[in-house]
């Protein structure tokens, strides 16, 4: 079990490996910083600094360059490196003594300002630096001139200003930093109840569909034969694509199973049928409609699509006249194992259903599909070759 040590141990690295998360107030306290720089700018111009002018120029160059980054995308280096500048200058200013007390304070307000802007430990690493290069230089009163730039007095109580300053700033970052993470860890967590919320309701509609597909069975074997093993192949296809999770091949596998579920719609007298008149055709169509209508009820998007546009054809003849990529994939897959299916069911073997599957690719179907389904229908040939030895089949 962890102790409260540890897991405050754990809580403090976690913030401190945790970047700001208000981009829009990093991106404000840069353009603050570009027009004190400027002012800074001014000051030393007036001043007849010319080395300041010169120094400062390139601290707003290097905030001007971070704050037109960060407006579309802040990037962690970026940050740093233009702190990194700006800190660099301003300590070079503070050696110089020729700001008086002034530069101390900027190199005060850049420390602070790091912490804001790069979270607690990059913005540590460089605002104590600061604060430790400023001690040890008033403390060994380097040259002998630091007191004389800046009062002993001042020399002695400017390590503890600055100390208060930056603690004061990181006890609001790690505040700021400690909501950040609670808030994400509230919206993951909740995040995966509303999913597992879904998923939960989602089994419950499938094993409804499959309940109605079972009404099915009854009305048609044949029928959920053929479902059966469009599901199959499906699900074979998918995995052919790059499909590995069992929850998405399941998907699609009942993508197959039930892509036929509207037929539950449509009169019997139809369904027995070897031909059909133009208006029986018609009203024999909207088994889609019907089969989209339940499952779209149910919330299972995916499949409802399946059942919808599995008809269609890649140059656009099908039920419902979409083309190409106008149909969506899981459908464009279940065309193509509904295809293979109605073959399998009339006893044409695997090969010639291959060649015949590849003389509609790029006409009926998506041929980068035909090709990977007949990447499957080769593996099953295979199969079934390795069964026959035991005198199974392939399914």
């Amino acid at each position: 079990m962890i102790s409260r040590a540890e897991q405050l141990i754990e809580h403090i690295i976690e913030c401190l490996a945790e970047r700001p998360h208000d981009d829009k107030m990093s991106l404000w306290l840069k353009r603050v910083a570009c027009i004190a720089t400027i002012w800074a700018i001014v000051y030393s111009a007036r001043m007849g600094l010319d080395n300041y002018v010169v120094l400062f120029t390139i601290s707003l160059t290097a905030w001007f360059i971070d704050s037109e980054i960060s407006a579309h995308k802040t990037y962690l280096y970026v940050d740093v490196v233009c702190i990194g500048i700006v800190t660099g200058v301003v300590l070079t200013v503070v050696l110089s003594g020729g700001l008086g007390q002034i530069a101390c304070f900027v190199a005060l307000m850049i420390a602070v300002l790091s912490v804001f802007i790069l979270g607690l430990l990059w913005g540590n690493v460089l605002g104590l630096f600061s604060c430790l290069f400023m001690a040890v230089v008033f403390s060994i009163n380097i040259n002998n001139k630091m007191v004389d730039m800046y009062s002993k007095e001042f020399c002695e109580r400017f390590v503890y200003i600055m100390t208060g300053f930056m603690a004061t700033a990181n006890f609001i970052v790690y505040g700021m930093t400690n909501y950040w993470i609670n808030k994400r860890k509230y919206t993951e967590n909740l995040s995966e109840l509303i999913e597992k919320g879904k998923a939960g309701r989602r089994d419950v509609n499938l094993k409804i569909l499959v309940a109605m597909y079972k009404t099915l069975e009854t009305k048609s074997p044949q029928m959920a034969k053929h479902s059966e093993l469009t599901a199959i192949w499906t699900r074979l296809i998918a995995g052919k694509m790059g499909v590995r999770k069992e929850e998405e091949l399941k998907t699609y596998y009942y993508a197959g199973l039930l892509h036929d579920i509207g037929k539950i719609g449509i009169p019997d007298v139809y369904m027995d049928k070897t031909e059909l008149t133009d208006e029986e055709y018609e009203v024999y169509k909207k088994h889609v409609d019907i089969g989209y209508d339940i499952i779209n009820q149910l919330e299972l998007e995916k499949i409802s699509d399946a059942a919808l546009y599995h008809h269609e054809k890649w140059k656009g003849d099908g039920y419902k006249g979409l083309r190409a990529d106008e149909i969506p994939e899981i459908a464009r897959i279940v065309g193509i194992a509904n295809f293979i299916s109605r073959l399998e069911q009339k006893d044409v073997e695997l090969e010639q259903i291959k060649k015949e599957l590849t003389a509609q690719g790029g006409k009926a179907y998506d041929i980068r599909i035909v090709k990977l389904a007949c990447e499957a229908i080769d593996d099953q040939i295979r199969l079934e070759k390795e069964r026959s030895i035991l005198g199974q089949s392939v399914f």
